[in-house]
């Protein structure tokens, strides 16, 4: 490599030059700079017209590809201060100066951070192959499958309640474990049913679109109830026609039946198709790492398929919709869940820092209106106090949501409108 480092302080050269090895850059020059935090704000407010501080900031000067003469690459100012971790800043910053940006190329430049840091930090681990794919979580309704996945990522990615059929989406929460190069992507599915109308008959074909396209099926069965015909039904009929796959069986709630557990494990062994049996407590978390380190085994050799800090591959819009409808079934308790959804407008950032969001409340009736706003607008003030809390959790930060609730006639039934919501 005849790239020159000159204008690189010595303990980033190793980084630099592990960058622009895996970048395919063998010549020019480029410098890195530490600067202090009232240089990088300057540079912030110059070049980006932000008033404030970041960890990197990389100026590219010639593009990708070959040009005439030496190449210039750029510069890079890293701001130690505002750094978790200074090495990955560096490699950060030179990345984007080799043409990758993070925010357009579907986590390449991520996944190629990732790939050169553990390089630089364990040498054998860049050789270790990495194993990836998807694991399709099937079960009947309200057994916890949605509990399940929030504790396998180990942040809420799914609404889990307590009202059977919650889940409306096929919603992949992604598990990285970049020690062990293994990265789970789950799929949590409506749970298993008859269907009775447009919303319910996209629900049920999504779930056996998935459950096909699965390197893995996980099938959860709430252990209080044991082993009925719906779990027998969903072995036979439906995992029983891939008899490729492996059907890996999570018995849900066990921490609530003590050494009762011991025959409903017996009785899921007996399922047509499951090779293995593990009782967890999605709720408490027993048995889950148990469960979550067998299931990377079972993953085939593959670059990761989302970017090891993901844990979802929701869009912000639809993930505060669903804490949305969260946290609207959890109070309007039995009365309207399956008529409520939920759809968010609009997402802001003011100056100060607060995430302004403008969401509506569907309901299919004024009567259900009605008891979604409550006597005197108690209950949707209710809902709303409780949403916002959800959304700042997942934001980090404070968040002003502007509620409405809407009245739209046989929405579940109104294929343009499940096609505005996303439900396929």
């Amino acid at each position: 490599m005849s790239v020159d480092l000159t204008d690189v302080p010595v303990a980033f050269r190793p980084a630099v030059e592990a960058t622009l090895g895996e970048a395919g850059v063998e010549s020019g020059h480029l410098a890195v700079e530490l600067v202090g935090e009232q240089r990088i704000r300057e540079l912030n407010r110059e070049f980006r017209s932000r008033d404030r501080p970041t960890d990197v900031l990389s100026f590219p000067v010639d593009g990708p590809g070959p040009g005439p003469g030496p190449r210039e690459l750029g510069d890079v100012a890293v701001c130690p201060e505002h750094c978790s971790d200074t090495l990955e800043a560096v490699v950060h910053g030179v990345l984007h100066l080799c043409g990758f940006d993070h925010e357009t190329d579907h986590g390449e430049m991520l996944a190629t951070q990732d790939r050169i840091l553990a390089g630089l930090r364990d040498p054998v681990a860049v050789t270790r192959p990495t194993r990836s794919g998807f694991v399709g979580l099937a079960g009947r309704p309200n057994v916890g499958k949605s509990t399940l996945v929030n504790a396998i990522v180990g942040s809420p990615v799914a609404i889990a309640t307590v009202r059977p059929q919650t889940t409306r989406r096929a919603i992949r929460g992604v598990a990285t474990d970049t020690e062990a190069g293994t990265q789970l992507v789950l799929v949590d599915l409506p749970g298993v049913q008859r269907p009775r109308d447009v919303l319910t008959e996209r629900m049920q074909r999504r779930v056996e679109q998935e459950l096909a396209e699965a390197d893995v099926v996980l099938l959860v069965i709430n252990g209080e109830e044991g082993v009925g015909a719906g779990d027998r039904y969903i072995a036979d009929s439906m995992l029983g026609a891939r008899p490729d796959v492996k059907v890996i069986c999570a018995v849900n709630k066990a921490d609530r039946i003590g050494r009762n557990i011991v025959p409903v494990l017996a009785e899921a062994a007996e399922l047509k198709g499951v090779d293995q049996v593990f009782p967890v407590s999605a709720l408490k978390g027993d048995g889950v790492d148990e469960l979550a380190r067998y299931l990377a085994t079972l993953m085939p050799e593959s670059p990761y398929l989302y970017p090891p800090d993901e844990r979802s591959d929701q869009s912000p819009e639809l993930l505060m919709a669903e804490l949305i409808r969260g946290a609207a079934l959890l109070r309007t308790r039995d009365e309207i869940p399956h008529s409520i959804e939920a759809k968010v407008g609009r997402i802001g950032r003011r100056e100060d820092g607060l995430t302004v969001v403008e969401a509506e409340i569907w309901v299919e009736s004024e009567s259900q209106k009605g008891i979604v706003i409550g006597r005197n607008g108690s209950r949707i003030h209710e809902i709303g106090s409780d949403a916002r809390r959800s959304l700042e959790r997942s934001v980090g930060g404070q968040v002003h949501l502007q509620l409405k609730v809407r009245v739209r006639k046989r929405w579940r039934r109104d294929e343009d409108m499940l096609d505005r919501l996303g439900i396929e």
